[in-house]
């Protein structure tokens, strides 16, 4: 359904379990998948794709152009959404940089209100977007991740799997999975809640604990991480993935340190 006084281009195929509330626009090439809702003045520019059943909240823009000067963008490039990702009110996401690229943020996702993903921003699935969170561009974050209130992450960080950021934390450095990061590029320890909420077994959690001391016990995390996986120090899937984290991120962004007094 359409409301008549929302503007859908010609090209857009809505089905009829789509609801398309007043007074939103939907621009050329976008594709709707199955039960998509949009509320009102929600708009969605060239290029964006939400897969079935993606809810957007009032006020929301998605595939906008980069905040990048020089700011020439004549070139196509988008937004994609992963079924069942609900957007809250006055939600912006940002269009690839780069052409026939996007923007993707994944299935299940929950991007509170007013938050922001930047240009080229890889959000994983099942991860949640408190409100006023920003992501610049190129941010990497990992399925299960949570980003609470006002946090703002510099632009290359990688966030992995199953970390929480508190809230209000500055961040310009990559965040480890299943760790807490805090403050200002601090890390306060494993995010012991989450896994267990996620239903991780007491062996795999002992062993991230493990390779989190080993990783951890000096300066050098990126030696230290090799060294574990050279030796094969890790018992389970979930140790070997923390490991790997610290040797397969790319970029120069360096990693999260437990605080000391």
């Amino acid at each position: 359904m359409i409301h008549p006084t929302a503007q859908v281009d010609p090209s857009v195929t809505v089905s009829e379990s789509t609801m398309i509330g007043p007074f939103c626009v939907v621009e050329r090439d976008v594709q709707l998948g199955q039960q998509v809702r949009l509320d009102s003045h929600v708009i969605l520019k060239r290029g964006v794709i939400l897969e079935d059943q993606v809810e957007v909240h009032s006020g929301a823009i998605v595939g906008d152009d980069p905040q990048i000067i020089p700011a020439a963008f004549d070139f196509d490039s988008g937004v994609s959404v992963g079924a069942r990702t609900v957007i809250r009110e006055g939600v912006t996401i940002h269009r690839s940089s780069m052409p026939n690229q996007n923007t993707t943020i994944g299935h299940d996702c929950l991007l509170m209100a007013f938050s922001h993903v930047g240009h080229d921003c890889v959000v994983g699935n099942n991860c949640i977007l408190v409100n006023q969170v920003l992501l610049a561009g190129h941010v990497v974050v990992h399925d299960y991740a949570c980003l609470s209130g006002h946090v703002v992450i510099h632009q290359w960080v990688h966030i992995g799997e199953s970390a929480f950021v508190s809230g209000q934390a500055a961040i310009t450095q990559n965040i480890p999975p299943f760790v807490i990061a805090w403050s200002r590029d601090d890390l306060s320890g494993l995010n012991l809640v989450g896994l267990q909420r996620r239903g991780f077994t007491p062996e795999a959690i002992a062993d991230i604990k493990q390779m989190y001391r080993w990783t951890y016990q000096s300066l050098s995390v990126k030696r230290n991480a090799q060294q574990a996986l050279d030796e094969h120090k890790h018992t389970t899937d979930f140790g070997r993935q923390f490991l790997e984290f610290f040797i397969n991120t790319p970029g120069d962004r360096g990693f999260l340190h437990p605080h000391k007094a």
